[in-house]
């Protein structure tokens, strides 16, 4: 979290840095509050769910801290099947068409849309929130973590202690089917503590320049990065003279190795630690951590730590949270380092987050933590692992948040099966109480004995993340492969097999252990006719299963269908543009990651759909190409 100190060699009190009082100026921290909250949205449907979902845990009339926002774009949420706003013709020059990067795909995409120098992110988000097909529009909010240390520090580990680990390990010391991502500024992947627990993407093979598991991210063997929306497979944090190694600070409370007879040990001798790096010198930014915390989601986390805060009240990012708490994924926030009388967004949010204050040695809440969290944990003066082979003593809600998530970790571990709300009950329940939080101190003993008199844990239904796929192919061509994922309703660990009804489909991996990535292919050739429908069943050791269905059809028409108004695909095979609209085209070869457009002027841009502005009038090219090589030329004509 913002502003978390560090105790200097030779400090004799550990309490000594805490007093709010020495606090240096912030200009993050300190600027004028904002006028307004929730300004762009303007209309309701969808949108009001997720007023609620941020509003139900922010108290009225509470000054809340000043929100910096980016200068470069906004976001904007589209209605289910619009298309793009429209944007700005440029009759001179910049590029012919821009691209809309999709920062969250679904039934409705969520676009991040660029602006020109001197434009008013606030502005400009109020503007699109009026448009036709717009939920709501926001401007890009960041987020940041502490100023960190260079000082090592090798001293007892206090809050193992306080939070009752010792006594929990007699239980269980955690397990490596339990993966926890680290949304931060990177994990230290060859630290000996953490390289022993360091999450493995089962689906890909490192270091061959392919994207092995179709999620459209190459090399992601550990994790990925989202740094201002350009994603790599890299979570390392920045070189050793910038990283302030925030992330492999936390991810050492979690979970550095036990039983090594090196360092330290986390809440969790063994544990998955997945490394989602989305923030950088100048913070994180709404747009990036939605993308980090959906991709943890997506590829099997059963908690999040979000040890950050600072920036807005983020629909972008509520909404994320949301999804992935209705997927089973445990968020857990810290809740701020400023004494206030509430907590940050987005431990602010209400039931969907685990909102956690920073404790003294003594047991009581450090006088900087933000008040109001639903728990507290040990935030003064941790041992932590930093660089590579080192170690540091930093304080905060960061700290406080990484045993609580380390602690679900832990209880996941005792019993898999548990749901998302027996594990919070669990932590909520066995907490001693203390003024300043609202259920108390976690122990991670007493935890585990409540999940423990759950009754039979509940053997919720296994989901996709998708009902459907539909291929296309052209004439001679085998479609890219298309992926789902699939997981248990509230979280767990089950065994599951697949089989498909017809032969035209492949599945390169037919069981396993949810949450799961699932690849599908299909061969056009063992298809008796032009056109097919299938099906591929689930069946967990339950005896409960769930259907995808499949379809793939074979024809010879253009490579992409156009939609959004002023976007006119004619006979001519020629794709006609008003000058300033936006449009949407789609791949024929279905939802794939595997389709790349390369637009007038060398930008590239891959994924199956192409949102954009077409915005200088002329005759170009769009290049649509696969992995496999093969590329269809589309003209465009924007007039």
């Amino acid at each position: 979290m913002q502003d978390e100190r560090f105790l200097p060699i030779g400090a004799a009190d550990p309490l000594r840095y805490i007093d709010a009082r020495y606090e240096p100026h912030d200009p993050l921290f300190d600027a004028d509050e904002p006028h307004d909250r929730f300004p762009r949205l303007l209309r309701k449907r969808r949108a009001a769910a997720v007023v609620a979902f941020i509003a139900g845990g922010i108290s009225c009339g509470v000054p809340t801290v000043p929100a910096l926002r980016a200068t470069d774009s906004i976001l904007v949420q589209l209605a289910e099947d619009a298309s793009p706003p429209p944007g700005r013709s440029r009759p001179d020059s910049g590029p012919p068409i821009v691209s809309l990067a999709v920062v969250a795909d679904g039934k409705a995409p969520l676009l991040r849309i660029p602006l020109q120098p001197g434009d008013d992110p606030e502005a400009i988000a109020d503007s699109a929130a009026r448009q036709p097909g717009v939920e709501f529009a926001e401007p890009v909010y960041l987020y940041r973590t502490s100023k960190t240390p260079d000082d090592a520090r090798f001293k007892e580990q206090w809050g193992i202690a306080q939070v009752g680990a010792p006594e929990a390990w007699n239980q269980t010391t955690g397990s490596r089917d339990v993966t926890v991502a680290v949304i931060d500024d990177g994990i230290t992947l060859d630290h000996p503590d953490l390289a022993p627990n360091l999450w493995t993407n089962p689906g890909e093979i490192a270091g061959n320049g392919v994207d092995d598991d179709d999620d459209g991210i190459t090399d992601d063997v550990h994790g990925a990065s989202f740094l201002e929306g350009a994603v790599t497979g890299d979570p390392s944090p920045a070189t050793a003279n910038e990283a302030p190694y925030h992330g492999s600070h936390v991810a050492g409370i979690i979970g550095a190795a036990g039983g090594n007879q090196i360092g330290i040990a986390g809440v969790n001798w063994k544990v998955s630690l997945m490394g989602l790096r989305a923030l950088g010198p100048s913070g994180g930014r709404s747009d990036d951590l939605a993308m980090a915390i959906d991709y943890a989601a997506d590829h099997g986390a059963r908690i999040v730590n979000a040890a950050w805060g600072g920036g807005g009240e983020s629909h972008v990012l509520a909404q994320a949270i949301e999804r992935a708490a209705g997927r089973g994924v445990m968020v857990v926030a810290a809740a701020g380092n400023d004494a206030r009388p509430q907590p940050e967004f987005p431990a602010s949010i209400g039931d969907d987050i685990v909102s956690v204050g920073a404790t003294t040695p003594d047991g009581l809440l450090a006088a900087f933590s933000n008040r109001g969290a639903l728990v507290g944990a040990p935030g003064v003066g941790i041992l932590s692992t930093t660089s590579a082979g080192r170690y540091q003593r930093y304080d905060g809600t960061s700290m406080a948040s990484a045993h609580v998530a380390g602690l679900a970790a832990l209880l996941w571990a005792a019993l898999p099966d548990a749901t998302l709300p027996q594990v919070r009950k669990a932590i909520v329940e066995s907490a001693h109480v203390i003024s300043g939080v609202e259920a108390g101190r976690v122990d991670a003993a007493a935890a585990i004995e409540a999940l423990g008199r759950e009754s039979s844990p509940s053997r919720g239904a296994i989901e996709l993340s998708h009902p459907s796929l539909s291929f296309t192919a052209r004439r001679g061509r085998i479609p890219r492969a298309q992926t789902v994922s699939l997981r248990v309703v509230g979280g767990g660990a089950r065994r599951w097999w697949a089989q498909a009804s017809s032969d035209w489909i492949s599945l390169p991996v037919t069981s396993g252990t949810t949450p799961a990535r699932v690849t599908v292919r299909v061969d056009p050739a063992g298809l008796p006719g032009s056109n097919g429908k299938a099906t591929v069943v689930f069946r967990d050791e339950a005896g409960q299963f769930v259907t995808l269905s499949v379809s793939l059809r074979i024809g010879g028409g253009p490579p992409v269908s156009i939609h959004g108004d002023g976007c006119d695909l004619r006979d001519d095979g020629r794709l006609h543009v008003r000058a300033g609209a936006g449009c949407e085209l789609r791949a024929a070869e279905g939802e794939s990651n595997g389709v790349q457009w390369r637009l007038p002027g060398g930008e590239t841009v891959n994924g199956a759909r192409l949102f954009g502005h077409f915005a200088r009038k002329g005759e170009y090219q769009v290049l649509v190409s696969r992995d496999e090589g093969e590329v269809d030329p589309l003209a465009v004509v924007i007039e």
